[in-house]
């Protein structure tokens, strides 16, 4: 590997980098847990190659599809896609999350209605502490957590959330620790369309129940079998 290549590969990541380290020293404070230097650094560069390799423009048309389909998870593992809707601080904001295993079939799901959520960046967050709220609740140990708002990881790779953002931050955090394996991936819109349109059921079809149900919602059953026979 040349030196250039070798520059970009650090400098792509760099974010799961500091993510790592996050995890590592919450680790520590939490739970007294020291995770080596060398772990972090090569789980930094697994993450980035694995997002980049999902998320980059496709060299064929064939692989279009499939680079920005839902995908199953590891045997052994579950997949909770997370979705948000938020419109203004005046308006309610949908929240949800649908939960698959590595048969791609869908265990559960759920909408929740929030009131005078602030910002995008509040709502997101509001979305992944009750999406991990839920999963440990339900004693769910091996999970991957999908998102496609950005702010998420924005915010949680940010040394210094807001103050208004802080305690969602924290909340979320001491969550986790309750979940053995975890990981939390940023996506495509595409892949990540089921969640989102749950939430927006909130929003723009007024469904302000909130409810957690085995499997998914009737209305989204053919998208779901569709998604459950990818790769």
């Amino acid at each position: 590997m040349n030196n250039n290549r070798l520059e970009k590969k650090i400098r792509q990541a760099i974010p799961w980098l500091l993510w790592q380290i996050w995890k590592a020293r919450n680790s520590h404070t939490f739970k007294a847990t020291v995770v080596p230097p060398r772990q972090i650094v090569t789980l930094a560069f697994d993450e980035a190659e694995i997002w980049i390799a999902a998320n980059s423009p496709p060299a064929e048309t064939e692989q279009i599809s499939s680079a920005k389909a839902w995908s199953k998870p590891p045997v052994g593992a579950f997949k909770c896609n997370l979705g948000t809707s938020w419109i203004n601080a005046q308006s309610k904001c949908g929240v949800s999350w649908i939960l698959r295993d590595s048969q791609g079939n869908t265990v559960s799901h759920n909408r929740r209605l929030y009131s005078a959520v602030r910002s995008k960046h509040e709502a997101s967050l509001r979305a992944l502490f009750w999406t991990v709220e839920s999963m440990k609740n339900m004693r769910h140990n091996n999970i991957i957590f999908e998102a496609s708002a950005g702010e998420i990881r924005e915010v949680l790779l940010s040394p210094r959330p807001s103050p208004d953002l802080n305690w969602i931050v924290v909340q979320i955090n001491a969550q986790l620790e309750h979940i053995e394996f975890w990981r939390l991936d940023q996506v495509v819109e595409e892949r990540n369309e089921a969640a989102n349109l749950i939430a927006k059921s909130v929003t723009t079809g007024r469904r302000y129940q909130s409810y957690i149900a085995s499997q998914g919602p009737a209305w989204l059953q053919s998208m779901l079998i569709l998604e459950g026979q990818s790769q």
